[in-house]
């Protein structure tokens, strides 16, 4: 099932503000309501801006959006993925504690640095160093 991109009905993408959002709505908006224009499909379209903008201006179902995007995204790639895991899944290595690394079934392993697995509500993708699997952790 293909997520609706929100962003692009409203022309904007998921750096921008909620101030950008709410501007780009109400332009779209003035172009596409009923009242203002004739055409049928002005009313479909003015329909779209409005879902989208249901969403978007709301930050939790904007959140939960983007959480159901990126996990759209992730599952149409084609590098076999060979596990989701959780931070608390990795191990600091041995010698240098700012890399986390996890094993893989062909003996390699997967190592990403501290830093990158700090932030709150992503997905990361870490490929294996010496196959062609990746893990997708969740932080």
């Amino acid at each position: 099932m293909s997520l609706t991109n929100y962003y692009e009905i409203l022309g904007c993408s998921k750096e921008s503000s909620a101030e950008d959002i709410k501007r780009a709505y109400r332009a779209l908006a003035l172009k596409f309501h009923p009242d203002k224009s004739r055409p049928e499909q002005d009313g479909v379209k003015f329909q779209h801006v409005l879902e989208a903008w249901q969403v978007l201006s709301n930050p939790k179902l904007r959140e939960e959006y983007d959480a159901t995007q990126t996990q759209e995204e992730l599952d149409s790639e084609s590098a076999p993925i060979y596990a989701r895991i959780s931070c608390n899944d990795l191990e600091t290595m041995d010698n240098d504690e700012n890399v986390l690394a996890y094993p893989c079934r062909c003996g390699g392993l997967y190592c990403v640095q501290k830093k990158y697995v700090e932030a709150k509500n992503q997905l990361i993708q870490v490929p294996c160093l010496e196959c062609t699997f990746l893990i997708v952790i969740e932080t």
